[in-house]
């Protein structure tokens, strides 16, 4: 009996041991452009992004800076969508932005917006990861939260937000992270976003971590900081790989 007691102990805790999700919530040095656009043509407007994503331009533009490159559909925005574009840190975009620019290919990309897009509707910001957990590009829709945190709180606000996710790492479905808007931040200096794989999984995680208790002191220890200013749902369309 002792020894059934003794194995049934050693079991609880190898269990409660592999359970347990270690992650390292911190910046991983990435910065992103979010080229918002609101489509007017979908069926031109991919054939263009498709044929640019298998030129030579798009190839070395991987090969030699690392961009990551992918399109995202929108809901609760004035857009339509948004073409993200990821480098590993600032030299990598200035590499790569060089790269993009010099090629005769991009420029024709560009060009046929005028055709597939409302260019009086497209803008973009460019940002810096500050805090991460977790790897965003495993999950295909997210919750972006785009707000104004008080000139002088950043500290503050990044400090509130991790204690927050660190205690609700249960009910975070997916990846999360917070980044500094560094140009582009006109309405909003800061974004945060949810990620899952599923839209039930995303809404209902959601639900759980600002109905908790950790939210009520999140808000009431950094909510008079900051303003919101709207929340976009975000669904993977399609990564460019040149495949």
């Amino acid at each position: 009996m002792k020894n059934i007691f003794t194995l049934f102990a050693f079991c609880f805790l190898v269990t409660g041991f592999v359970n347990a999700e270690d992650v390292a919530i911190e910046s991983d040095g990435t910065v992103a452009e979010f080229n918002y656009l609101t489509v007017t043509d979908p069926g031109e407007f991919m054939k263009s992004l498709n044929k640019f994503d298998k030129s030579e331009c798009a190839s070395k533009w991987r090969e030699e800076s690392g961009v990551n490159v992918s399109l995202w559909s929108l809901r609760g925005s004035g857009s339509s969508h948004f073409i993200l574009v990821v480098y590993e840190n600032w030299d990598m975009m200035e590499k790569g932005r060089a790269i993009f620019t010099s090629c005769p290919a991009s420029a024709m990309m560009l060009k046929s917006f005028k055709r597939t897009t409302d260019t009086s509707r497209s803008w973009n910001w460019i940002s810096e990861n500050a805090l991460s957990g977790r790897n965003w590009q495993t999950n295909t829709v997210f919750r972006k939260i785009n707000f104004k945190v008080d000139e002088g709180h950043e500290s503050h606000y990044a400090a509130a937000w991790k204690k927050l996710v660190e205690a609700q790492l249960d009910n975070i479905p997916g990846s999360f992270g917070l980044n500094a808007i560094s140009y582009g931040n006109r309405y909003a200096s800061h974004m945060v976003y949810l990620g899952a794989d599923s839209m039930s999984e995303l809404s209902e995680g959601f639900s759980k971590v600002t109905s908790s208790t950790d939210f009520g002191e999140f808000i009431e220890d950094a909510g008079s900081i900051r303003t919101v200013v709207n929340s976009e749902l975000v669904q993977l369309v399609k990564n460019f790989d040149g495949k």
